[in-house]
């Protein structure tokens, strides 16, 4: 029986002495290509040798012509390669991928060993993201899943964590470092010094803090050093030798998803090594461990103690090491690489990837669930990737996130829509709410690039507020950042463009409407055609004019609020003829409408939407927080303030966020007054400056892209929320995260909350709208004593623990979709 033939496109020096060795040793026939590109790696092997194959002489001598590393790969070759090799191993380089994944239609893992930048992102700015979702033999295989944290949800949904090995001359030397007799000089590291800018920047780093004597630095070199301090590029075992007679090696980089090679083949060795906060070397040890440092003079002064022979130093760090060291030997990695190759190598098709991308069920076919459509690609470029968690501040959208984490819970399959640049963004903000099984519609046919920028800032234009770009203008004016408001300006000018654009656009569609002709966009006729799509939710009444076009699927409208009844001339609050006739047209197409308001499915009849009121379910929203752990820090802003106030929400006028200002500003006046030094700090998630700041200017903070984490941390810690608000389009989800975390809540006298809590809400410190003194009153008080405040709240506490229940918010989308 013929071996099975892999490809394997890589050219590391270190790779090529490890893995790909190790994989023929496995049974497979392995063609790896020469590396004939003119771009300078200095990792790669140039004297390559024709490996052993038992592909025709002619298809050898089509792939040993071809470089497959950083051309686009020709037509001939693509042929040999689909009609002679089973699958194919991809080294590190996003490119090579991208152009292999064009040529080649067979089973694909992409191998990498730490990387720099993120590597979704990389694919999909180069054309590659719907070449990796679109085929089911396609495997991510990262050295460590420490990595894969800045990844998108959709490439590590491909992912099979499989550590990498240290060569065998290496091995060989384990534990052979002497300290006693080693030569008192510490390892440093720096290739590429004088032709990489990244380089040559640690290059002088290093030459700033280290002195000559004593210190010598690693590196293969393209362009010679002339710096005695400077091994530079010599034969392995030299390398080796020299290597092993330093007394300690000190590792200053910092990259937090990168480790180079030179501190672990220093700890096979047996040598302790010291190394940076922060970088991925420092992420596998735990706090404490005795080579870490915190910054670079600490790094010296530790180094400085190696070098003078500080034994029980080295000694420490030595035993500290044995488990780090252990993650990259042959013991530990083989048996997890064997199993990983054989089971993503085997029969094609027999270990498929979960795949995001949704597949329609044909007509007549019968589906295998209840599936629910949710539109979602008007959320898409408002999603945020931030410290490895996917956020929005937009709050419809984590409405829908619980929504679908509900009906997921309930045994639904959920669909989201998504544009093809958005993908990983919307995948990662609800997949941990959906889970793994969580398929994407794409609704967009095309995309070069990842999607032209003229495309995401129409988008972005008819999503966004323009308030948020000014907002944006304002927060980099306050914190002096000066270089970047000349694109922020230009950004500004585009957006308002594109708003004027959409303007025209929307009573362009009001024309339609209004002759019973809505927008035609081909996803639409895709999802009426889907027999496997049962349900739909439309979550929000004018952002998905075109779904009015769905015909045979039960559609469930979310409206929370319709804001034009009660401000009839803002158009800020919506209120256009455009999103009103919108908005009838989707109140008609829906079955059910979804509100979590007493107060709004009161009042919903009696706007021009006209809902029938048998039509409305009234289900109270649960806590919205992920689950994900509270910060313990927040790191962005170091130390919070000792005395705070919190309201997180957009800056629009029914927020009256110049109240919330204005109490801080009395508060401190009363502070002053009484010759208090505490001072009272208002945080906002909106930036407030002139007449909204109301004279408090320097006593606001504004955090905006909150990770639902960091949110957490922010309440937790807040003296009370101040919720200034005079109008909301449900009970205020911030008073349930309030309450659901034990702080103490200030807020308006307004229907949306008395209506949902009853008696209860006495508890609460509810003040009447505008009433800053009182709203002061109430603050002052907690501030005295903020224990009894969440003492005096507990009613209130208690029953939105019984309300807005999950369980319960869970059993009325049951009933709401099953019925």
């Amino acid at each position: 029986m013929r071996k099975k033939r892999v490809f394997w496109l890589g050219t590391h020096k270190v790779l090529t002495q490890t893995e790909l060795p190790r994989l023929r040793a496995l049974g497979y026939e392995v063609y790896n290509p020469p590396y004939l590109s003119d771009i300078y790696d200095q990792s790669a092997i140039y004297d390559w040798t024709p490996p052993d194959s038992s592909l025709p002489k002619e298809a050898q001598e089509i792939l040993a012509k071809t470089n497959f590393f950083y051309d686009e790969i020709p037509q001939e070759a693509a042929e040999v390669l689909n009609t002679y090799f089973d699958a194919a191993i991809v080294t590190i380089n996003a490119l090579w991928l991208v152009r292999f994944l064009k040529a080649y239609h067979g089973s694909v893992i992409y191998r990498t060993y730490g990387q720099p930048s993120v590597l979704s992102n990389d694919l999909i700015t180069l054309g590659g993201l719907s070449l990796v979702t679109e085929r089911a033999d396609f495997w991510f295989m990262p050295h460590s899943g420490k990595v894969a944290a800045i990844e998108d949800d959709w490439l590590r949904s491909r992912m099979m964590v499989v550590p990498y090995c240290v060569a065998q001359d290496v091995v060989d030397l384990r534990d052979t470092w002497a300290g006693g007799v080693s030569t008192p000089e510490i390892g440093l590291l720096c290739p590429r010094a004088m032709d990489i800018s990244y380089y040559r920047d640690n290059y002088r780093l290093l030459k700033r803090s280290f002195p000559s004597e004593g210190y010598r630095i690693f590196g293969a070199q393209k362009v010679a050093v002339r710096d005695d301090q400077v091994i530079g590029t010599v034969e392995r075992p030299e390398f080796l030798r020299r290597l092993a007679q330093m007394r300690g090696f000190a590792y200053h980089y910092e990259e937090p998803t990168v480790c180079y090679l030179p501190p672990i083949e220093y700890m096979t060795l047996g040598g302790p090594v010291l190394f940076k906060d922060g970088s991925l070397l420092s992420r596998y040890f735990p706090a404490g461990a005795p080579g870490r440092v915190g910054s670079i003079e600490d790094l010296v002064r530790r180094s400085e103690q190696l070098r003078n022979g500080d034994g029980s130093l080295a000694h420490d760090i030595i035993d500290s090491q044995t488990e780090v060291r252990k993650l990259y030997q042959p013991e530990h990695v083989w048996p997890l690489f064997d199993e990983a190759m054989m089971k993503t190598l085997g029969e094609p098709g027999e270990n498929p990837a979960s795949g995001p991308i949704r597949v329609p069920t044909p007509t007549g076919k019968a589906p295998t669930g209840e599936t629910v459509l949710v539109a979602f690609h008007g959320f898409g470029p408002l999603v945020v990737h931030h410290n490895g968690e996917y956020h929005c501040a937009e709050g419809i959208a984590r409405v829908v996130r619980q929504i679908i984490r509900a009906l997921s819970d309930l045994g639904f399959k959920i669909v989201v829509t998504s544009r093809k640049d958005d993908i990983g963004r919307i995948r990662g903000f609800l997949a941990p709410a959906a889970g793994p099984d969580l398929k994407i519609m794409v609704i967009d046919d095309e995309m070069a690039g990842g999607g032209t920028a003229i495309d995401r800032l129409n988008r972005i234009a008819s999503t966004r507020p323009f308030s948020a770009n000014i907002d944006h203008l304002k927060t980099l004016y306050l914190a002096r950042d000066f270089k970047r408001v000349p694109r922020a300006l230009a950004s500004t000018a585009v957006i308002g463009a594109f708003k004027a654009l959409r303007r025209a656009q929307l009573r362009l569609t009001s024309v339609k409407l209004a002759s019973d002709a809505a927008p035609h966009e081909r996803y639409v006729d895709v999802i009426n055609a889907d027999a496997g799509i049962d349900h739909v939710l439309i979550p929000h009444y004018y952002m998905f004019p075109e779904l009015s076009r769905l015909k045979g699927k039960n559609v469930v409208l979310y409206l929370p609020d319709y804001m034009p009844h009660f401000y009839k001339d803002s158009a800020e609050m919506g209120a256009t003829q455009q999103t009103a006739m919108i908005g009838q047209k989707m109140v008609a197409k829906a079955r059910r409408i979804l509100t979590n308001s007493a107060f709004t499915a009161s009042y919903l009849p009696q706007t021009v939407l006209a809902p029938r009121p048998e039509t409305i379910a009234h289900i109270p929203l649960p806590f919205l927080n992920d689950g994900s752990s509270i910060a313990e820090s927040l790191d962005r802003i170091g130390a919070l303030p000792a005395h705070y106030v919190f309201y997180p929400t957009r800056n629009r006028p029914s927020k009256r966020l110049v109240d919330f200002a204005k109490t801080v500003a009395i508060v401190n006046e009363r502070l002053k007054a009484a010759g208090s030094k505490d001072q009272l700090t208002g945080i906002l998630t909106t930036p407030l400056t002139g007449k909204s700041a109301a004279g408090a200017e320097e006593h606001l903070i504004s955090l905006s892209e909150l990770t639902d984490a960091e949110l957490g941390y922010l309440y937790k810690n807040a003296l009370c929320l101040l919720f200034t608000s005079e109008m909301e389009g449900n009970f205020p989800t911030q008073i349930t995260e309030a309450l659901h975390l034990g702080v103490p809540v200030v807020a308006t006298d307004i229907p949306l909350i008395t209506l949902e809590l009853g008696d209860a809400s006495a508890s609460l410190d509810l003040v009447d709208v505008g009433d800053c003194e009182g709203f002061a009153d109430r603050v002052v008080s907690i501030l005295a004593d903020r224990p009894a405040a969440v003492r005096r709240q507990e009613d209130a506490r208690a029953l939105s623990s019984r309300k807005f229940a999950y369980d319960n918010f869970k059993r009325g989308l049951f009933e709401l979709f099953r019925s």
